[in-house]
């Protein structure tokens, strides 16, 4: 049997982000969230980034987010290093999106989300076929504040471009 207790199922739908809400309580301290198809109605790709939401259902946009990110093209020699401090959003933490049929897909990792007296740590993997190039990655990120948060938002940099589909299911681990 397994330890991972699905939550929330969440399609995506016309939106350029998306919260999931209400999915982070007392009974887990640890989150899985997959996020599969994801995919844009735009041609041009944007970078994709996740920001927390807060107990009161509202976005934390302060300027307490830090991440890093280590990018894997297929088309490139070397790999890139991406990282901020101080920002207003875990930006990286999400592939960039494009449109369909070329797609994205992640998995998080969320710590300790519900704790009032910890920050929340955030660990990411994912892949993405952007203009016929696959591309993975791995980051983490952090939320520098001690304060409950009750879900998450996926979202894109472009505000002309949208997410068009996707599966986004969030998942509790039980620890025994």
């Amino acid at each position: 049997m397994s330890n991972l207790r699905l939550i929330n199922e969440t399609t995506v739908t016309s939106a350029n982000n998306i919260s999931v809400t209400d999915v982070f309580s007392a009974d887990f301290d640890i989150y899985n969230v997959t996020v599969s198809n994801l995919s844009s109605d735009n041609v041009s790709h944007t970078n994709a980034y996740v920001r927390l939401v807060n107990s009161s259902g509202s976005l934390v946009t302060a300027s307490n987010y830090d991440f890093a990110r280590l990018d894997m093209g297929a088309e490139v020699s070397s790999f890139g290093e991406l990282k901020g401090t101080n920002n207003t959003y875990m930006r990286y933490l999400a592939n960039a999106t494009d449109q369909t049929p070329e797609a994205t897909g992640l998995v998080y990792w969320f710590f300790n989300p519900f704790s009032s007296s910890a920050y929340t740590f955030v660990l990411q993997q994912g892949s993405s076929r952007i203009a016929n190039v696959f591309r993975v990655g791995k980051g983490i990120g952090v939320l520098k504040q001690t304060a409950s948060m009750s879900g998450f938002n996926i979202g894109l940099e472009t505000t002309s471009i949208n997410m068009n589909s996707g599966k986004i299911r969030t998942y509790g681990l039980a620890v025994t």
